[in-house]
């Protein structure tokens, strides 16, 4: 009954959204701003050598206690898909601590991977698959005192695929292709405030689209990340190609009660339009902000725009373009020592597409919850729902709508951990017909860092 409600009313109910965010500002932030600041403590199990178990979200500058995270912040820090946004936290409790609580990383390089692989059944149809698994190098050169230069590249593989392929005789170069491919690669420069880079990494949409792509196995299709079957690369939405990104972190908001404000800005050229036979946005522009208040609360705004040219390329009519791609996105999210929540809307016009790759204009929504049951068990809820206008004749019956309920046994918080988790589908094709609920049973793998890093003694 909710959910025809949700179909006939949409735009009443992202009304009553919106009306929920804005109360959750009016509780949260009050409650911030008049209570008295609490003291935190490093997590337990904390893997002082890894970059990747801090994020923005986590850090704090300009302060005179103890910055070091909490064992939510690790926990929740450790569940960021983004690496560089990790990595930078942690050079940011170094930058604010006079006393780090963890060796400060110094030049020196570091080898990772996480494995991860699922059984996957839907409508009959059963299979192992590969879920993501990817392995990388991680450089920093520090050329003085809280100033680095970086570089990464990280590939995905397929390693199930791969062996299929091997072992079937199809071990072809565009079967390797397929099976390994680059998921990152970039190199910049980081000093404190201020971060520049160049290559393929996470956009500065993703800084806002991520609080609900929180799933192990699935999520994230509402939110205009991955947009036009791609892994938002093109357009800039998600793991952008050909990307310059700059990124300020600021505190002039009160650092009593805020941490430091984060502004970032990308640029991107010539990128081919998916599904666009040959033709290539005139240029991207990326612009996310996001607050984050003491107490976890965070609220964050994101724009993508990418120039369409449709007077040299009428032909981009026949797949729905009627003018340039358009993502705008606010979340928020808060999270405690047993539970997480966030919630995502979207606006996106001649960005997303159906099965059958035509663009529509459509509203996006994203929800993800979790909470700790007891020890290492861990039950995760949420839902996706992305459909287009009224009036977009040419998207047919196509739509986004599920719910996910997910159960974690974690080993080493977010980094080891098997799952089990359902998809319940109410998604259309754009012919109408569905597909059936998901099954998944999973496993999340990060394996040991390897790496070498000089004395961290000051240069």
């Amino acid at each position: 009954m909710l959910r025809k409600s949700i179909e006939r009313h949409p735009t009443r109910w992202y009304g009553f959204f919106a009306v929920i965010l804005s109360f959750s500002m009016s509780v949260f932030i009050p409650g911030v701003v008049y209570a008295e600041q609490e003291g935190v403590s490093e997590g337990p199990g904390v893997d002082a050598s890894s970059d990747s178990e801090k994020t923005a979200g986590g850090a704090a500058a300009n302060q005179e206690t103890d910055v070091a995270p909490t064992e939510a912040q690790e926990r929740e820090l450790q569940a960021t898909e983004d690496p560089l946004a990790a990595s930078q936290a942690r050079r940011e409790v170094d930058r604010a601590d006079d006393k780090p609580t963890v060796e400060e990383r110094t030049t020196g390089f570091d080898l990772y991977g996480s494995l991860r692989f699922r059984y996957q059944e839907q409508q009959d149809e059963a299979s192992f698959q590969d879920s993501g698994s990817r392995a990388g190098i991680n450089f920093d050169w520090q050329f003085r005192e809280g100033a680095y230069f970086f570089a990464r590249y990280e590939a995905g593989f397929n390693l199930i695929t791969g062996i299929e392929n091997l072992t079937s005789g199809k071990g072809t170069s565009d079967n390797f292709e397929s099976s390994v491919f680059t998921r990152l690669g970039y190199v910049g420069l980081d000093i404190p405030g201020f971060t520049v880079l160049s290559g393929k990494n996470w956009s500065t949409y993703y800084a806002i689209s991520e609080l609900t792509d929180r799933f192990i196995n699935t999520g994230g299709s509402a939110s205009g990340t991955y947009n036009a079957q791609t892994d938002g690369g093109p357009t800039g939405p998600g793991r952008a190609d050909d990307v310059i990104q700059l990124k300020l972190s600021t505190g002039f908001l009160p650092h009593t009660y805020i941490k430091p404000f984060d502004l970032n800005v990308q640029f991107q050229s010539g990128n081919p339009i998916p599904f666009g036979d040959g033709a290539e946005y005139e240029g991207a522009f990326g612009i996310s902000a996001l607050m984050t208040t003491q107490k976890d609360f965070t609220i964050g705004l994101a724009y993508n725009y990418a120039k369409v040219d449709l007077e040299n390329n009428p032909s981009l009519r026949d797949i729905g373009i009627k003018g340039d791609a358009q993502a705008a996105i606010i979340g928020t999210r808060g999270f405690g020592e047993r539970w997480y929540a966030g919630m995502i809307v979207a606006r996106l016009l001649n960005h997303e597409t159906t099965d059958q790759g035509i663009y529509f204009d459509g509203w996006g929504t994203e929800l993800y919850a979790q909470y700790q049951l007891k020890d290492r068990w861990w039950l995760a809820g949420g839902y996706n729902h992305l459909k287009p206008d009224s009036g977009q004749d040419r998207a047919g019956d196509y739509r986004v709508s599920y719910g996910v309920l997910e159960l974690r046994y974690t080993f080493d918080d977010f980094r080891r951990m098997i799952f089990a988790n359902i998809q319940l589908e109410d998604s259309r094709n754009a012919d109408g017909t569905r597909d059936g609920n998901i099954y998944t049973i999973g496993v999340r793998w990060d394996l040991a860092k390897i790496g070498w890093h000089p004395s961290a003694s000051k240069n």
